[in-house]
């Protein structure tokens, strides 16, 4: 159902708390990921800071997933893609979503509450709001799950309200 999943990473270790459930996701249905990270368009440092990085995250979901996968007794094969990008996160991420006609978009959120959170603005706030494609949202709680020794997706709560496109989430 979902053969393409993208994780947007900002380089903090509350975006990668994401990670481990795109591998199970990518184990579980054989989805491609990709991993996008969208720097400032003036710094250019950030740009050669972020292809390290990104190398580094996309070898560490390759064999999550292909461990999540061989757990699974689904034997899929796992790809794992990158994208760096530059300009304003919120609207490259949407842009790149329709243009690559993503399935998913798994991402940490903070959580944040009040009037913090409207005075910040949160890319995950917009992206919900804006994106073309569903949205499955990680509330950080101080530490990466492991899902590599046991599966972390047990119990997924679904709110429909009897629409169509709430149903759809169903599968």
């Amino acid at each position: 159902m979902y053969n393409k999943i993208l994780v947007p990473l900002d380089g903090s270790e509350l975006a990668e708390v994401a990670l481990p459930y795109a591998e199970e996701l990518a184990g579980r249905m054989g989805s491609e990921v990709t991993v996008i990270h969208v720097h400032e368009p003036k710094v250019v440092e950030s740009e050669r800071i972020g292809l390290t990085y990104i190398q580094r995250v996309v070898d560490t979901t390759i064999k999550g997933a292909k461990l999540c996968s061989m757990k699974m007794g689904e034997g899929t094969e796992i790809s794992v893609k990158s994208e760096i990008l530059s300009g304003n996160p919120a609207e490259k991420l949407l842009e790149y979503v329709e243009k690559e006609k993503i399935d998913l978009i798994v991402m940490a959120t903070h959580g944040q509450a009040g009037l913090n959170k409207w005075a910040l603005g949160s890319i995950a706030d917009k992206i919900v709001r804006a994106a073309a494609a569903p949205v499955f949202l990680i509330r950080e709680k101080g530490s990466i799950p492991e899902p590599r020794e046991k599966g972390i997706l047990r119990k997924i709560l679904i709110p429909l309200d009897g629409s169509a496109n709430s149903e759809a989430t169903v599968p």
